[in-house]
């Protein structure tokens, strides 16, 4: 079985920014480990932190999907998220989904660390200084919709069902359609709202067609 590989260390050059060395693969098996020491540096209020993924080999959805389900809460106490070292085989497939739009990514570690700028260690005495901004305050929750509208998790799954050979960027495009309610999803809540379905691979949206094709077969004829 291929495995994973997960320490975390202080980078030398800046003690504020925590890495992840990550090796091996990271699928549906091993990411929970890399899931874990990752939320164990939220917990310490550690909110800058560089993945490095020069040794890994593969993602699978569910390592990207750590990544982006992570992001939001990160960013929104001042922090972020930066990606290092891929290979160019998950390079590939880190560009095929877009997510250079939301998440900055950097030939090696050092690179990333750098980027951040001077960081105090969140454990550094009260009264120091630091270069980086306040934590962002959260961002107040959006009003409720009507129950008359179907929610985005309805529409998301409506078009799975309809469409389950489509991939992230043709299922964000499907729901911007009038029809659909307009719904303009970025990348990041399209992905997580897939992951919570179960359906962020397209063999899931394959099965959940299926099962809804079969359910109309086995319905009663009204005779």
């Amino acid at each position: 079985m291929k495995g994973i590989d997960v320490y975390v260390e202080e980078a030398a050059q800046n003690r504020g920014v925590s890495v992840l060395r990550v090796s091996g693969y990271v699928d549906t098996t091993t990411s929970p480990d890399l899931e874990r020491r990752l939320q164990a540096l939220l917990r310490e209020k550690r909110y800058h932190v560089v993945v490095d993924l020069s040794k890994v080999e593969y993602i699978s959805s569910a390592g990207w999907g750590i990544f982006i389900s992570e992001i939001r809460e990160i960013r929104e106490q001042g922090g972020d998220l930066k990606l290092s070292g891929m290979i160019p085989d998950v390079r590939e497939v880190f560009d095929l989904l877009e997510f250079e739009n939301i998440l900055q990514s950097y030939p090696d570690a050092e690179l990333a660390v750098a980027s951040f700028g001077p960081i105090v260690p969140a454990n550094a005495p009260a009264g120091s200084s630091s270069g980086s901004s306040a934590p962002a305050r959260p961002t107040p929750a959006a009003p409720q919709r009507s129950e008359t509208v179907l929610t985005d998790e309805d529409l998301v799954r409506e078009v799975a069902r309809k469409h389950p050979e489509y991939g992230l960027m043709r299922i964000q495009k499907e729901l911007r359609r009038a029809e659909n309610g307009g719904r303009d999803l970025n990348p990041v809540q399209l992905y997580v709202l897939l992951r919570k379905l179960e359906l962020d691979t397209r063999e899931r949206r394959v099965a959940l067609a299926k099962r809804a094709t079969g359910s109309d077969q086995g319905a009663p004829t009204g005779r």
